[in-house]
């Protein structure tokens, strides 16, 4: 049976979210609840119904660019990997590349954020990965042994490391040193004959 009283708006969501991103991008230390409201124009009952902190608005704006990865077995398992991989940073623009920055300074800040952000977003972009190592594995791919977990681990560090620590997301180099980190986990998890 429906509630009584006015329909949800869908659109409060959306402008909340691109609202704490703009801040984010411009003001990531000091914004409060209240610049929050006021960029957004919605009101603070329905921020605090649909967040109930700052850190909990935080968490999910800085995963509001991100679509869910799926990966389409190409090939092999390894063909596949070395594509979604190489290709993932390719083109990022310029709003993608500081909001990731945000995800990395706001962790970094705030242990809370950290987890929240791994709860929520990372654990779950990473299931993708993971159903893709388990389906290799039972294939005969992925030797049965392996603890995918840490298999996922350092593919994902050796194509931050790229970004992070040397600044280059999305050059030739960076893409090869992707694609050998990936060769290397590789070997070390194969299922041999």
């Amino acid at each position: 049976m429906p509630h009584p009283g006015r329909p949800r708006d869908e659109t409060i969501e959306t402008r909340v979210l691109g609202a704490a991103v703009e801040l984010l991008q411009h003001r990531p230390d000091d914004f409060t609840m209240a610049d929050l409201v006021r960029r957004s124009g919605v009101s603070r009952a329905a921020v605090y119904r649909r967040w109930p902190s700052r850190k909990d608005v935080v968490v999910a704006a800085l995963d509001t660019n991100r679509s869910p990865l799926a990966l389409t077995l190409r090939g092999s398992l390894l063909e596949t990997l070395r594509d979604e991989y190489q290709n993932a940073f390719q083109d990022l623009g310029a709003d993608t590349l500081n909001l990731l920055q945000q995800r990395l300074i706001q962790g970094l800040r705030d242990p809370d954020v950290q987890r929240s952000y791994w709860e929520r977003h990372v654990s779950r972009r990473r299931s993708a990965v993971l159903d893709a190592l388990q389906a290799g594995q039972a294939r005969g791919e992925v030797r049965g042994d392996v603890d995918l977990e840490v298999a996922i681990d350092l593919i994902n560090g050796a194509a931050y490391y790229q970004g992070v620590v040397r600044g280059d997301w999305n050059s030739a180099e960076a893409c090869a040193r992707i694609g050998a980190a990936i060769d290397m986990v590789w070997e070390s998890i194969r299922a041999r004959p």
